[in-house]
């Protein structure tokens, strides 16, 4: 149980020493980590809330439902988990207005997209032509200025990334960030001997 300890004032793990159950919630008995100061706390009963999502991957969308307590904080570019599926919150409805951040219990859409596997978008040139491409790849997987990507038999050398801030000429970003990644093919020419 991560708590603020009224002892050291330091946010940390409480080992739960023992609790019972009291009108409207559940008392527990607990021990700071850091310090080893012991006292009560009484947590009230939390009532959840089903909320519909709006769940978007690859230009299709579908209603799920997202169970949550109706205290809990939910904001935009937040992870969550909608059948078992990592989401990326990219908005959120309450009371018919879009809104940045609330409380559970004020929302009535969110609007997700699938966010365990993100599409990367990749342009190549191809001497006077453009082909584009879409990679599928893990949020965390990274990509590098320098990197060989291959498309049906043909390969190209990443020479420019452009993330939401900015394009990266040198070094990496990860696929979550990336907005566009730009390559030349690579010619790939037979030698006579």
């Amino acid at each position: 149980m991560n708590l603020i300890c009224p002892n050291c004032g330091k946010e940390g793990e409480h080992e739960i020493v023992s609790y019972k159950e009291v009108k409207g919630g559940t008392e527990y008995l607990v021990r700071c980590k850091n310090c080893g100061y012991t006292y009560s706390i009484v947590m009230k009963d939390e009532k959840m809330k089903d909320i519909k999502v709006i769940f978007s991957w690859k230009g299709e969308s579908e209603v799920k439902k997202y169970s949550t307590f109706q205290e809990d904080i939910l904001h935009m570019g937040e992870e969550i988990r909608v059948d078992g599926i990592n989401a990326l919150i990219t908005a959120l409805d309450s009371k018919g207005k879009r809104i940045e951040k609330g409380e559970a219990k004020d929302i009535d859409t969110i609007w997700a997209k699938r966010f365990d596997k993100v599409i990367v978008k990749v342009s190549v040139n191809r001497g006077e032509r453009t082909i584009a491409h879409e990679i599928t790849a893990n949020p965390n997987e990274e990509f590098y200025i320098g990197d060989i990507l291959e498309f049906n038999k043909s390969h190209a050398v990443i020479h420019k990334i452009k993330t939401k801030e900015r394009f990266i000429y040198r070094g990496g970003a990860m696929a979550r960030d990336i907005v566009r990644i730009y390559a030349k093919e690579i010619r790939e020419g037979r030698r006579k001997y």
